[in-house]
């Protein structure tokens, strides 16, 4: 399965910069709620910011957008209003809600706002579904799967 992007303006300058999701080594077997690790900068998750002159620089750790889990997918929304994209990404091991701080940072804000979720999840939405103003949040899962479960 092929990762998540997302094209956004995280800084709000006008020009889109693109967040591509990565997955993490899979052990196998691998026990029941071990989350997959990015062990290493291969394995993280990618925020390029795009310049002036149309070229792209990686920001990802300086953001620290390096994420966790095996990661699938990303939804892009200003949940808090703040006028600044905030990224939820979707993963086998947990999901994780990035809040944008309007600094050129993001903030793992997922505990707080209670959407970790679990198992595996692949794919997200931000949408209005009650008329309040208010963006919520729509998570979609693959399936409930682990090595001990496989046959």
């Amino acid at each position: 399965m092929g990762p998540g992007v997302a094209l956004f303006d995280y800084d709000n300058d006008g020009r889109l910069d693109v967040f591509v999701v990565n997955g993490a080594p899979l052990k196998d077997p691998m026990p029941k709620a071990t989350i997959p690790e990015k062990t290493g900068p291969k394995y993280w998750n990618r925020l390029y910011h795009q310049k002036a002159d149309g070229t792209f620089e990686d920001v990802t750790e300086r953001a620290g957008m390096q994420g966790a889990g095996y990661g699938m997918g990303v939804a892009v929304g200003d949940y808090d209003n703040d006028g600044y994209e905030d990224l939820y990404v979707t993963a086998y091991g947990g999901n994780k809600l990035y809040h944008n701080n309007g600094d050129g940072t993001f903030t793992d804000v997922t505990e707080k706002a209670g959407v970790s979720g679990s198992g595996w999840s692949t794919s997200a939405a931000w949408i209005d579904l009650d008329g309040d103003g208010l963006l919520d949040l729509v998570v979609l899962r693959y399936v409930q799967w682990d090595f001990d479960d496989l046959w």
